[in-house]
């Protein structure tokens, strides 16, 4: 990759440079269409088609620097902002030029009224430039360079980014801490409820930098437990086996860092990952990122502090459909970067990624990737009906799940800026929508997650406390009919924070809710529209202000029970949820017995077995019980006769119900017991609905049909 010198136009002759120009380019830009638009902050974008050029190779770095030459592409930009809206805001207008091939090569200029340049953008190897005028107010002249380019043209765009500049807070020490248990409502200096504080890493001792999305990965050769941590421009790995003494490894420079072209705007700092297949899988908003994927199993022999390099890389339009030129209203594509996401999302059932938030697929829509070879990702498809999703969760819905209709069937629930949109994604290139479902009080629907039994989702909504004050809503929907999911009510929270995301594990939902920190909430009793926040862990002391400050996110499922949780400005928190949950005596486990089979087992003339088996429902053990919410029996059946195994089955079956299984049996024992009744036995192994184990062997008479 290389980068053009710039060299300042005052101490170049105009006369000159214009002249070397035209001897070179045979064609008169200045033909931008339109060629003037305006910004505001109620209006905040606008895009405009540039010139197309045949040829127009001026191999000049220098070209636009006389403002109102004749060779550059001019646009003139007005941003009608007062200068006094920075003064506690931070922002500024970025301004970016997209084209399709990359073997093009444009540059970008900008001047103010005075004829100051302000910022310039001149890269090769790529398929866009952008400039961020910090706090932007007034008249720019934009002129772009056809560097070198043939037979191409340029979409330009600008958008107005504006964020309330809130002070950081929340006194946090700036040395690392373990081994703080919550006592009297406080870890230390974080307040706390049945939360217990195992560790905490300020910022700079794993990598620096704010902190974003987070992650986990457990090692399935060694059993050790990881927390995959992005930054802005970096990901860090901590190892948190031992949760008191958490291990940086190393950090993984983003893509364009690691190229030596880092590209920093106010939100390219954001970033997502996910694991799939001992693979990392890391989105970034920052231009050029595409997909990183990095192979965890090198962290079995890493050190302290080390570099790490990517193992793989997925390019949104050079391995996926360049769409980024596609148009829509309002044109998201012209001004969300190419090779950027906002989200990822991994169905690890089918072993396929969807990049949220793209340039590409009509607007950001889920930009499918199968990542079945985690090296070689390969593009599927997309998902553009309903534009832009800002975060999705894909399954692979089963035959026992509530919708019969989908079963075997992989869908996507979406979280679409005003809206629960859900998508049957088994087709990758014909993709189905099944339902748009809008609901009163949305203001940006951000993110959210299924129950385990996948009869409801619960559904963040960003932007909802800061519009409309009150506490913390989590919005909580039946979708036990993907083609009409209904509303079922709105969960007012304890704190008037902002919830960001959040994730379901057994009868409990982990919110990083901002400001608030991690909220733990109780679902058992979901489907009547409650829940009930049981603990919690505030990364951020100062106050609960609907402002975006503190918890980014969590990741609740290593199997030790360790909790990681990402505070934007505060550092990593390793944390471990009591069993207890309410400060009136706590929670005690819920008991179910093991499951068992049907005293009958009736054998059939073509030789199948109809094996019934029962899962006990769970029975609480005090007032108030962990009970978990979709719980179910699994595991495996033997059926014995005289000793020999004659038959076999898997089965899950939910809580408190019955299952029917039809099993072939061996063909020898069915022809030698034909109309006879045999006494056997059933030998079960596999997991009760409390989760503990099932070992059992039980006696059941078998009853051959006469053939």
């Amino acid at each position: 990759m290389r980068k053009k010198p710039f060299v300042p136009w005052a101490v170049i002759s105009v006369a000159l440079v214009s002249s070397v120009i035209v001897a070179i380019i045979a064609v008169t830009a200045g033909a931008a269409d339109p060629g003037e638009g305006t910004v505001t902050t109620d209006k905040p974008m606008l895009a405009w088609q540039g010139e197309h050029y045949d040829l127009g190779q001026s191999k000049l770095a220098d070209a636009c620097l006389a403002p109102g030459d004749d060779v550059c592409d001019h646009f003139q930009l007005t941003v009608d902002v007062d200068p006094s809206h920075w003064d506690d805001t931070d922002g500024g207008v970025e301004v970016k030029i997209s084209w399709e091939d990359e073997a093009d090569d444009f540059d970008l200029w900008i001047w103010d009224e005075e004829g100051e340049l302000v910022g310039e953008s001149a890269n090769g190897g790529t398929s866009s430039e952008r400039v961020f005028i910090d706090k932007a107010s007034g008249v720019y002249n934009i002129e772009v360079n056809p560097y070198e380019v043939t037979d191409s043209a340029y979409v330009g765009g600008a958008h107005v980014e504006s964020r309330a500049d809130v002070p950081t807070g929340g006194e946090v020490p700036e040395e690392p801490l373990s081994g703080v248990a919550c006592s009297g409502g406080m870890a230390g200096p974080f307040p706390c409820d049945n939360v217990d504080l195992e560790a905490f890493l300020p910022p700079d001792t794993i990598g620096g930098g704010e902190l974003r999305d987070i992650w986990g990965w457990t090692d399935p050769k060694t059993g050790r437990e990881y927390a995959v941590v992005t930054r802005a421009g970096g990901t860090s790995f901590v190892d948190v086996t031992a949760p008191r003494a958490p291990k940086y490894l190393g950090d993984l420079p983003s893509h364009q860092s690691a190229a030596g072209q880092p590209v920093e705007t106010i939100w390219s700092g954001w970033a997502d990952v996910k694991v799939y297949k001992d693979h990392a899988f890391i989105g970034r908003e920052e231009p050029g990122s595409g997909v990183q994927v990095f192979d965890l199993t090198k962290l079995r022999d890493a050190g302290e502090g080390e570099v790490f390099e990517e193992d793989g890389h997925y390019s949104f339009l050079r391995d996926g459909p360049a769409s980024f030129l596609e148009q829509s209203d309002p044109p998201r594509e012209t001004l969300n970067p190419p090779d950027n996401s906002h989200n990822i999302a991994i169905n690890e059932e089918s072993g396929f990624l969807y990049a949220i938030g793209t340039s590409t697929c009509g607007g950001g829509g889920p930009h499918m990737i199968d990542i079945s070879e985690p090296k070689s990702p390969a593009f599927a498809g997309c998902v553009s009906e309903d534009s832009y999703t800002h975060d999705a969760q894909c399954v692979n819905y089963r035959k026992d799940d509530p919708d019969k209709r989908f079963a075997g069937r992989e869908i996507c629930l979406n979280s679409n800026e005003d809206t629960l949109t859900i998508v049957d994604v088994t087709d990758k290139e014909n993709p189905e929508q099944l339902a748009r479902v809008p609901y009163d009080g949305a203001t940006y629907t951000h993110q959210g997650w299924l129950t385990e039994d996948r009869r409801h989702f619960l559904l963040d909504d960003e932007l909802d406390e800061q519009d409309a004050g009150g506490k913390t809503r989590t919005y909580i929907f039946n979708v036990e009919n993907l083609r009409n999911p209904t509303f079922v009510k709105t969960h007012q929270g304890v704190s008037g924070s902002i919830d960001h995301n959040q994730y379901v594990k057994g009868n409990r939902t982990y919110q990083a809710n901002y400001r608030s920190g991690l909220r733990v909430l109780d679902i058992s009793r979901v489907a009547s529209g409650i829940l009930e926040e049981v603990g919690f862990f505030d990364v951020y002391p100062a106050d609960d202000e609907a402002e975006f400050n503190g918890a980014w996110s969590s990741y609740p499922y290593f199997d030790s029970g360790t909790v990681v949780v990402s505070g934007i400005e505060q550092g990593l928190f390793v944390v471990t949820p009591k069993t207890g949950g309410s400060k009136e005596g706590g929670t005690a486990a819920a008991r179910s017995k093991r499951p068992r089979v049907g005293k009958k087992v009736r054998v059939n003339r073509k030789g199948r077995a109809r094996i019934k088996v029962v899962c006990p429902a769970q029975k609480p053990t005090a007032e108030r019980s962990l009970v978990y919410s979709g719980a179910r029996c699994k595991g495996k059946v033997k059926l014995k006769l005289r000793g020999k195994r004659i038959a076999r089955t898997r089965f899950s079956v939910p809580a408190g119900e019955r299952r029917i299984y039809k099993k072939k049996v061996r063909r020898k024992a069915a022809a030698a017991n034909a109309g006879e009744r045999r006494r056997g036995k059933a030998v079960i192994r596999g997991k009760r609905a409390d989760r503990r184990k099932a070992r059992s062997k039980q006696r059941v008479k078998f009853v051959f049909a006469d053939r």
